[in-house]
């Protein structure tokens, strides 16, 4: 008499409900990527709102001051009023490369679900979308994020900040870095798996 299964083995099975779950998760990061790199900055563009960038520099704070307490550079928003329609589309482009580097890789992680659920989880196609995840993680990550404070260095190359000039808050994303150098060994684990399958198929 075959035994029933498990409530523990019930609760990991990727059923309809997961993937429908997990797909309208993905929709919802893609539109909020979108949201916030590109709709808003465009309806602050249309609204007459200042243009505010990022930067890091010295801060004038007199209470401390007065007491001799030393301290850091901060960060702050400079609002540029009156900014002109090439500093918008410069401010918009990492934002832009954002919300196109996740929706590529919730398409990837949509498809890889897709193939998963169908039971054919060691398809070479997954390989090269789990390889696809492991870059957009290990290298577009990065790039946008260097996209994002070169855009914010060049808007604010002209404008007089005082004691300093525009800086950098030099924070390099390394956990979305890490991730991608996981995913390509995860990758490279299907490889294995689906040439093991293939000779074990060619066996039979």
């Amino acid at each position: 008499m075959a035994g029933r299964p498990s409530l523990s083995s019930n609760l990991w099975r990727f059923d309809r409900s997961d993937r429908w779950g997990l797909t309208a998760l993905l929709v919802l990061v893609t539109a909020a990527a979108a949201l916030a790199g590109v709709v808003g900055p465009v309806l602050d563009w249309v609204a007459g709102e200042p243009l505010a960038v990022g930067t890091v520099g010295p801060v004038v704070v007199p209470t401390l001051d007065a007491v001799g307490t030393r301290y850091g550079d901060g960060e702050y928003d400079v609002l540029l009023t009156g900014a002109g329609v090439g500093q918008r589309l410069l401010d918009l482009l990492p934002g832009v490369a954002l919300t196109v580097l996740v929706a590529v890789g919730c398409l990837l992680v949509q498809r890889l679900m897709r193939g998963v659920a169908a039971g054919d989880a060691f398809d070479p196609r997954n390989v090269s979308r789990l390889r696809g995840l492991a870059l957009l993680l290990a290298l577009g990550v990065p790039v946008v994020w260097f996209a994002r404070v070169t855009t914010d260095l060049a808007l604010l190359s002209g404008a007089d900040l005082g004691t300093g000039g525009p800086g950098a808050l030099v924070e390099v994303p390394w956990l979305p870095m890490l991730g991608g150098m996981v995913l390509a060994l995860v990758a490279e684990a299907f490889r294995v798996g689906t040439q093991l399958r293939d000779d074990v198929e060619g066996l039979v």
